[in-house]
């Protein structure tokens, strides 16, 4: 339908012009029918015409962005002739020789088919200007816990899963052991154990515990154990012994005699 509007558009313009003698030979009314109708009729003549020898013209042929609407009104206007014929019959109007009717047919098919196939040929060649994708959503990260911790609790990708256990330094990481999961964040154990603040202590120089999971403490020999409410056996450094044992975690629920080959601090 868009590419049909044209001709619609261009018959009435020649309508209300009157060309070729048509203004003074109509009244509006049958001008307007008689444009409407011929251009109508010669357009598509017209656009098959230049179609087909778009298929036939070879593409590197020189200038074939005129040639080709050229050719396809040549061959367009000896139908289009006999076309306006009839309408000049019917509209009782005397076209002339049939020599000069077809001068003025052919003037009409190469000004109708010319600019619009350079139009549609630009268009073609004209980059095709892609909508911007639509941002993809970030992903939501739970907030972190807040009130104390909340600064070593922003670092991690998601909140632990339960109850914070303990931490183990692994290279420059720590995991992060939860009832629910362990976990691995980039960041020293020093500035973990400054940002957790009271709720746990360092027990061993690659080791921090949280103050509400210990369950007791294990004894072997000299060596000493913390054993977490999840069943995991975490070693206590001997530099760290004096400050836990005022704090009371070597305390709680003593076990002697516990020889299950311990980690000890090197």
């Amino acid at each position: 339908m868009r590419r049909y509007g044209a001709p619609l558009a261009v018959g009435l313009v020649l309508g209300l012009l009157g060309p070729f003698g048509t203004f003074g030979a109509l009244p509006l009314g049958p001008r307007l029918a008689y444009w409407l109708a011929v251009v109508s009729a010669n357009w598509i003549l017209c656009d098959a015409a230049i179609r087909r020898m778009e298929r036939l013209l070879p593409a590197g042929l020189a200038l074939r962005e005129t040639a080709v609407p050229v050719a396809g009104a040549l061959i367009a206007s000896l139908p289009a002739t006999g076309i306006v014929r009839l309408a000049n019959d019917a509209a009782s109007m005397d076209g002339g020789s049939l020599l000069d009717l077809y001068w003025k047919v052919l003037l009409l098919c190469v000004a109708i088919g010319l600019p619009f196939y350079l139009r549609e040929v630009q268009a073609a060649a004209a980059p095709v200007q892609k909508e911007p994708e639509a941002p993809k959503p970030e992903p939501e990260i739970p907030a972190a816990p807040a009130g104390e911790g909340s600064l070593f609790f922003a670092r991690l990708q998601r909140p632990p899963a339960g109850r914070l256990l303990c931490l183990e330094m692994q290279d420059h990481y720590l995991a992060v052991h939860a009832e629910g999961g362990s976990d691995l964040v980039l960041c020293r154990m020093e500035d973990a154990a400054r940002e957790l603040g009271s709720l746990g202590r360092r027990v061993h120089r690659s080791w921090w515990v949280a103050a509400d999971a210990v369950a007791g403490v294990e004894r072997d020999g000299a060596r000493l154990r913390l054993r977490l409410s999840d069943g995991r056996a975490v070693p206590v450094g001997r530099t760290y012994r004096a400050e836990l044992r005022d704090a009371g975690w070597l305390d709680k629920g003593a076990v002697a005699g516990v020889a299950t080959g311990a980690v000890t601090e090197t």
